[in-house]
């Protein structure tokens, strides 16, 4: 053992050893020079063990010891503090009685006893014995704070509070004792008690302005505004730099009384503030964009939600409400990188990966969907949606045995979910179409038409990939119809009809439906289509201008260059 801690092994020994014999003097036991040595050899062996947490040996060498003295109060008290420490309360419970009744004046023997009636949640007998205690030993005042807790254990409040106001009469007004007086009558519903103790402590140091915003707070969570309010204001004209939790209580005062812009103003000193942390920011930044299910959108909000994300990347929550904001203001590759941003924080959060794979997909950013839709599924591989999600991507990239693979864990998990089950058979018959397995792909298309004919994405995608095979080029053209029949202003179904009809033959009408595709939207590849059928009816000139248009705005087939350079229509 090191040579240091043996020797304060030894002083602690000692001490105790000291304390053994003034308590022997106390109960008039005459020094005995054998029985002292004895006993003394004991105990010291006894406080050595018990330093060390050997409290079974300790207690050994403490019964030794009593044997020798078993009227000493010191030895009966360490003997009890071993039982107390070996979870032995019914034997530390004697022992310790025992102390009391040798030496009644000693407050550490009424405490330790104390302890032992809490630990087998004896609380009366405890009480009793703090107020044996503070009886016998009038100066031990202090206890009056054991006291009050124990009344709080058995819910007797009102004693509780006369505990406290005890303990104030002996020590004077203490801070501590103030908010556990405020918390026994907020519990109790007597608001304006607990208001009263605020106030004591404003009064009693006046210029404290930590007293001033705690009643403060009180008085705004408890809705009296008019009354915090010229407290936090006599604040902000002091001219050292206020506290922030003022910003954020005249805040929602101002918020209550519908000064809005004021609310914002002290919003924005607060949010700007390093010392506010950023959850604290982010429930307020919630509070004041969410109503109900919806997020508000206003210029100041939005500066505001940039400040905390600014100041508190890490926030994740904070990401998603100013994602939430650009969102809604249909910034979507914005909001994409903050949703990004709040997923890697913290990738629990359903609705954030779904805002993330909705707006790539909206986007059609196809890689990095097929990415984040694998590491949503990581956290969510039960979540159908999601797996739709992916396999979507897969397709889109040209993956289409992994995209089967996908869609058929997607379904099986959305065997309930007659909507959700139709748009996995739909893309199964794209991934099938793909892999050139034409018969299951007509026989998933054919199972989302006999449940919904008027299906968009299947009446689209199945006519198109028909029609490119010239498989049954009637059917396209009716399944087709259908589809702009039912959507005459899709551009995208548009562009199939004619781009059928263009297969099929009829350019009158092909560039009838193109037209109308090229005014929606003139995307590459609707410009390219319009351009070939232009050629096909013999307009050269015009169908070289599309065909230009069309390699200006990207999206085109690999033939674009050659048909300009050409002046001629390759297929």
């Amino acid at each position: 053992m090191n040579i240091k801690v043996f020797y304060k092994l030894l002083v602690c020994a000692g001490i105790f050893t000291l304390l053994s014999y003034e308590f022997s003097q106390a109960q008039g036991e005459p020094k005995v020079g054998r029985k002292d040595v004895e006993t003394d050899f004991y105990f010291t062996d006894g406080m050595k063990y018990f330093i060390l947490g050997k409290y079974d040996s300790a207690l050994e060498n403490f019964e030794k010891a009593a044997e020798i003295k078993e009227k000493n109060a010191g030895i009966q008290h360490k003997i009890a503090e071993c039982h107390f420490k070996l979870k032995q309360f019914s034997q530390a419970e004697s022992f310790a009685q025992n102390a009391v009744k040798l030496n009644a004046t000693n407050k550490y023997h009424y405490e330790l006893l104390a302890s032992v009636y809490v630990a087998q949640f004896k609380y009366k007998a405890a009480i009793k014995t703090y107020k044996k205690l503070m009886d016998k030993v009038p100066s031990a005042k202090e206890y009056y704070l054991e006291l009050a807790e124990l009344y709080l254990l058995q819910k007797d409040f009102n004693d509780a509070v006369d505990a406290y106001n005890a303990f104030e009469k002996a020590f004077g007004l203490s801070e501590d004792v103030i908010y556990a007086k405020q918390k026994i009558f907020l519990q109790q519903g007597k608001l304006n008690k607990a208001i009263e103790e605020g106030k004591k402590l404003v009064n009693f140091a006046p210029g404290e302005t930590r007293y001033v915003i705690g009643l403060a707070e009180l008085l705004v969570t408890n809705n009296k505004m008019t009354e915090a309010l010229p407290l936090l204001e006599e604040i902000t004209k002091q001219k050292r730099e206020p506290d922030p939790r003022v910003y954020l209580l005249l805040a929602s005062i101002y918020k209550s009384k519908g000064e809005e812009a004021k609310a914002l103003e002290q919003l924005k000193n607060a949010f700007a503030d390093p010392e506010i942390n950023g959850e604290e920011k982010v429930k307020l930044l919630v509070q004041y964009a969410r109503q109900g299910d919806k997020i508000q959108v206003s210029g100041e909000l939005l500066v505001l939600a940039k400040t905390v994300v600014d100041m508190h990347p890490e926030q994740a929550q904070a990401n998603t409400i100013y994602a939430d904001m650009l969102a809604l203001q249909s910034k979507k590759r914005e909001a994409l990188r903050y949703y990004i941003k709040a997923a890697r924080q913290d990738n629990s959060v359903l609705q954030v990966w779904t805002q993330v794979l909705s707006l790539e997909s909206d986007l059609n950013m196809l890689d990095s969907l097929a990415v984040h839709s694998e590491e949503a599924l990581e956290t969510f591989p039960n979540y159908a949606l999601f797996w739709l999600y992916n396999g979507t991507a897969l397709l889109g990239t040209g993956q289409y045995e992994e995209a089967s693979g996908a869609l058929d864990e997607g379904k099986r998990l959305s065997f309930s979910n007659k909507n959700l089950l139709k748009e996995f058979n739909a893309r199964l018959g794209d991934a099938y179409n793909g892999l050139k397995q034409y018969e299951k792909s007509v026989g998933y298309y054919e199972e989302v038409l006999k449940e919904d004919p008027n299906h968009s994405y299947t009446l689209n995608n199945y006519s198109y990939f028909l029609a490119l095979r010239k498989a049954d080029l009637s059917k396209a053209k009716k399944l087709a119809a259908r589809l702009v029949k039912n959507n005459p202003g899709v551009a995208t179904y548009l562009d199939t009809y004619g781009w059928i009809l263009y297969i099929a033959k009829d350019y009158k009408d092909a560039r009838k439906y193109l037209e109308k595709a090229v005014a929606k939207n003139p995307s590459g590849t609707i410009l390219e289509h319009y351009g070939d059928v232009l050629f096909k009816l013999g307009d050269t000139n015009q169908a070289i201008e599309q065909w230009q248009k069309a390699k200006s705005k990207g999206g085109t087939s690999k033939l674009i260059d050659k048909k300009i350079a050409d002046k001629k229509l390759y297929e």
